[in-house]
């Protein structure tokens, strides 16, 4: 659901659109912009507080972080400290200019997997946010534009020189993204 607190998150995620490119509402099926990213991480258990639910992990970089693990993961008796956990994070970006006038909407859906109980320990979690902000405002000499969510909150935000869209880009557009991310965590046997 889209909420106060998230709104600032899907205004960066446009602002970054308008940092990047556009395509047209003629070419928004075939040619969205589309960005992503993965990491792959393997990390060890370092630590474990059975009593308080909490694990402690030493990243590839040394990094040290403490989780707490809720009654969901009911295999987590089975972590021991020196297991090593396969961690997966995927984050992609998908935007294009709305039909002018379209009403800016927001959408969202998560999906939560586990291992069966008893099984090797993991998890994994997708989720997908669908938003759109209208274009309210351009300053075409400043290079701004001023974006509305649903909400109701603006901003105005600088759009990169290389982006051509935006002299084509018309009060009244509406910018559409879809965030979608997916976090999997999984014991490595050894």
């Amino acid at each position: 659901m889209f909420t106060r607190k998230r709104a600032p998150y899907f205004l960066a995620v446009l602002t970054f659109a308008l940092a990047v490119v556009f395509v047209t509402p003629g070419q928004a099926e075939a040619q969205a912009v589309k960005l992503a990213a993965a990491i792959v991480a393997k990390v060890e258990v370092v630590g474990i507080d059975k009593a308080d639910r909490k694990i402690t992990l030493l990243g590839p970089r040394g990094n040290v972080v403490e989780i707490e693990v809720g009654e969901q993961a009911h295999n987590f008796d089975q972590i021991k400290v020196g297991d090593i956990l396969k961690v997966t994070y995927h984050e992609a970006v998908v935007l294009y200019i709305g039909t002018p006038g379209s009403q800016p909407q927001t959408d969202a859906a998560i999906v939560i997997a586990r291992a069966p109980k008893g099984d090797t320990p993991g998890a994994a979690v997708a989720g997908a946010i669908d938003v759109a902000a209208s274009v309210k405002g351009i300053d075409r000499k400043a290079r701004e534009v001023t974006l509305q969510l649903p909400n109701g909150n603006v901003a105005t935000h600088k759009v990169d020189p290389s982006v051509k869209a935006f002299d084509t880009l018309k009060v009244g557009d509406v910018i559409h993204a879809r965030v979608t991310r997916s976090f999997a965590i999984a014991m490595e046997k050894n």
